[in-house]
């Protein structure tokens, strides 16, 4: 049966709430003579702003709907650059705020129960932004043969199913930290180790929608899988969301012809 709008009980947005736009010319024009002038350019403050109220707006006018929704902090958001990435402040989101009893500022990466109707144990919930996969993708590479005969091999970047897939075989959410991606010291345990299996596992600000089902072994599973696997779509990019069906885990890709 088709999924319909009545029935979604929990919105996940996976970071990429704020855009940083490309400086034009004029810009750094201006920016350089007001730091000549001894003057700190208010250019970059002014657009965070922006977005920010945007982002709010648009929060907001979700959780007006009555569905609990949790936004996660992604790259370019008002937070600390390592991971785990802390909750945004609620100054910077008051209008979201307002509704305190549906709307949840997790941290990156995000780790959650949502409860399912009619039963009691609920569906275990893990994902990130994305940085954590677009990050790995550096070091992992696919060959290719078009040839057939072993000449001109040609090495491609992993899929990011296939990225995410590998996090899970490595049992660490963020295996490239703290080399390429920032993650904080940890001194007596590492918050990255995975130390039981999610049900559903995503990764956000992908390329395009992605899934697979897997078994204990990892391995992707026709039948009888245990986590489904989920690369959800940048939404600025491609104007998708990812919808998952609790009971089954059966997931499809919605798309908005008018998102711009």
């Amino acid at each position: 049966a088709a999924f319909s709008g009545s029935s979604v009980s929990h919105i996940l947005v996976a970071g990429g709430g704020i855009n940083v736009s490309k400086t034009n010319e004029f810009d750094k024009e201006n920016e350089a003579k007001s730091y000549g002038k001894g003057k700190s350019s208010s250019s970059a403050t002014s657009n965070l702003a922006f977005s920010l109220r945007e982002l709010d707006m648009f929060l907001s006018e979700l959780l007006a709907s009555g569905i609990p929704l949790d936004y996660i902090p992604g790259m370019h958001d008002p937070t600390n650059a390592n991971w785990p990435q802390r909750p945004i402040h609620s100054c910077l989101l008051p209008n979201a705020c307002g509704y305190s009893k549906s709307f949840g500022r997790p941290t990156n990466p995000y780790e959650g129960q949502l409860t399912v109707e009619g039963e009691s144990s609920g569906v275990r919930v893990l994902g990130t932004d994305g940085l954590n996969i677009a990050d790995l993708r550096r070091y992992l590479a696919t060959r290719s043969d078009e040839s057939g005969e072993g000449e001109g091999d040609t090495s491609e970047p992993a899929s990011c199913i296939d990225a995410l897939n590998q996090t899970l075989r490595y049992g660490h959410i963020a295996p490239t930290g703290p080399s390429s991606l920032p993650t904080f010291p940890a001194y007596d345990s590492d918050p990255f180790v995975l130390k039981s299996r999610p049900d559903i596992y995503f990764a956000g600000n992908c390329h395009s929608f992605e899934t697979r089902m897997i078994d204990d072994n990892c391995n992707e599973a026709k039948e009888g899988g245990k986590t489904r696997l989920i690369c959800v779509p940048n939404f600025a990019l491609t104007g998708e969301v990812v919808l998952v069906k609790l009971h089954s885990l059966e997931c499809e890709v919605i798309e908005f012809n008018d998102w711009e």
